[in-house]
């Protein structure tokens, strides 16, 4: 018989619990209907009265006490429970004990990233590291074209755009495979840039899609420092 977890009003995880002590404290108003709880099989945490095992008991449950002034603020949640799914924000094994929300990269921590990972394809690239080094690169090429046009203007050569374009490509390259591995896709369809116009379009797509949750064939989803749009 499947054993469950549940999170307790603290959001400090119990368990395991055998099912007719969970429908115990269903009755007893210890566990409501948006209380989280898991068993090994199911795919994520669940509002207990979303579970099949325990829905039907809501209807013969008592309402819970009403508590008394503000509602204290628990601690962190702690995740204990091994190979348990997960939900958007929840530490995953090998990512610390105690659950601390995504924030989001900024400009120059996206720009250090992808000259730290200039020819690194491996891994998996949040939107915003993504976008911030497209930005980035665009200004510098516009930049260098203005220089290069006042530079042709008195007669001498107007090569620094290429120049940057060159230095600045492989990290492009980079970061864009990493963007797509982030949803889950290959590598290789960086190449719909050889269908004119169409290609471009459906990266674009990929590009701003979210990234898949959890860990996927590229590697894991660290969430706990994960960079993603808030």
């Amino acid at each position: 018989m499947a054993e469950y977890y549940y999170l307790d009003a603290g959001r400090s995880q119990q368990g395991p619990v055998p099912p007719d002590e969970i429908a115990r404290l269903i009755r007893g108003g210890t566990i409501r209907r948006d209380t989280m709880v898991w068993s090994a099989g199911m795919p994520e945490w669940s509002p207990a009265g979303q579970v099949g095992d325990f829905s039907s008991l809501f209807g013969q449950a008592g309402p819970p006490p009403r508590p008394q002034g503000p509602l204290p603020v628990g601690p962190p949640m702690q995740r204990t429970v091994p190979n348990a799914g997960g939900y958007h924000g929840q530490v995953r094994p090998g990512q610390g004990a105690y659950y601390h929300p995504p924030r989001s990269m900024g400009f120059g921590e996206a720009i250090a990233t992808c000259f730290r990972k200039y020819a690194d394809f491996k891994g998996r690239a949040r939107r915003p590291e993504y976008w911030w080094w497209y930005l980035f690169f665009t200004l510098v090429l516009f930049g260098l074209s203005i220089i290069d046009l006042v530079i042709a203007a008195v007669g001498g050569p107007g090569i620094l755009s290429l120049l940057g374009y060159l230095a600045l490509l492989l990290p492009w390259l980079a970061v864009g495979v990493r963007r797509l591995h982030d949803t889950d896709r290959s590598g290789w369809m960086f190449l719909l840039l050889l269908i004119p116009l169409v290609g471009g379009i459906i990266l674009i797509v990929f590009w701003c899609q979210r990234g898949t949750d959890g860990p996927n064939r590229f590697g894991s989803d660290d969430l706990a420092v994960a960079a993603e749009f808030e």
